[in-house]
């Protein structure tokens, strides 16, 4: 492990351990509410967030626009030239963005031959 990843769990590992974020109660959070607690931990993004979204609390409704195999994919399947574009098109989706991401997932890896089907 690198050792700014350390200096992002250590920093994670201060703020569970002082309450500032306690994932026992984000089953009675809003996302956004997540995000503002999550977003104050070192290393942690909105890729991260949403990834954690995603697999984790297992929402229904997200499309991390920062994920390189998203936006390729969506920029080769819908020819999106901007995040705004690629925004447009995922709120087609709605309220099932997660498992659109998946399927983009997907198809981004087995088009690369990353998996086979």
């Amino acid at each position: 492990m690198s050792r700014q990843k350390i200096v992002y769990l250590k920093d994670l590992a201060s703020k569970v351990l002082s309450n500032e974020i306690n994932f026992d109660s984000f089953s009675s959070k809003t996302e956004t509410q997540i995000r503002q607690e999550l977003i104050k931990v070192k290393g942690v993004g909105n890729w991260s967030i949403e990834v954690y979204l995603m697999f984790c609390l297992q929402s229904p409704d997200v499309v991390p626009l920062g994920d390189i195999a998203i936006k390729n994919t969506l920029i080769e399947l819908y020819n999106c030239q901007s995040l705004e574009e690629m925004e447009q098109v995922s709120n087609e989706w709605k309220p099932y963005r997660t498992f659109a991401s998946f399927v983009l997932w997907h198809y981004y890896l087995v088009k690369r031959n990353k998996i086979k089907l």
